[in-house]
């Protein structure tokens, strides 16, 4: 029978009951088969079937979404031994981050499977894009913005989407660092709310 602490999640000494070790025991062996599993598929990259799937893009994927899941693993051994900040931190980006990576390499095979089908039905026009000339006005917003339309009409599905996906990170975490740094709960210099304990920094409006 496994037994487990009555306390919980009580932000006292670690919880290495039978319980926390074997949820640590099934993150490392889970871990260990993982990174096998990233390494041998690393490997095969140049296999026509593997390559266009943009391994790159995926492993990234599923390797900061497992930095997640292992902290997710660990919060019960560990028993508050996280720093809020890190916890914090670790839910504002690597989750975010990580499902977006993921949906992005998923937007992939569907961009690939379109494009094969209208390259079989119709025969579309090569052209390369003019840039605006780099002489004057460079710098302005006006030539910016004429650059960021020239780029837009010129790459493809997946760059686009994978735009929108940088910009999406970009978003998240301009929104996460001010959060905190207003809030006293991360920041000694913060303008709402007040500073509290190691269980309570963990609630409120910030998560």
């Amino acid at each position: 029978m496994v037994y487990a602490n009555p306390g919980g999640f009580n932000f006292g000494a670690t919880n290495l009951d039978a319980y926390g070790i074997s949820l640590l025991a099934f993150i490392v062996v889970y871990t260990i088969l993982l990174y096998a599993a990233c390494i041998y598929l690393w490997c095969q990259r140049h296999h026509p079937v593997v390559k266009m799937r943009k391994v790159g893009l995926m492993l990234l994927s599923v390797l900061v979404i497992h930095v997640f899941c292992f902290m997710d693993f660990s919060v019960y051994t560990m028993n508050g031994a996280w720093p809020c900040n890190v916890e914090f931190w670790s839910m504002s980006l690597y989750l975010p981050i990580g499902i977006g990576l993921w949906q992005a390499q998923n937007q992939q095979l569907i961009i690939v499977s379109r494009e094969q089908t209208e390259m079989s039905q119709s025969h579309r026009p090569v052209f390369k894009p003019l840039l605006p000339p780099r002489g004057r006005g460079t710098g302005t917003p006006s030539y910016w913005f004429c650059r960021l339309k020239t780029w837009y009409r010129g790459v493809s599905s997946q760059g686009k989407y994978e735009g929108f996906v940088l910009f999406g990170i970009i978003v998240q975490f301009a929104v996460s660092m001010v959060i905190y740094n207003i809030s006293r709960k991360f920041s000694a210099y913060g303008i709402v709310e007040h500073h509290t304990t190691p269980g309570l920094c963990r609630r409120g409006w910030e998560w």
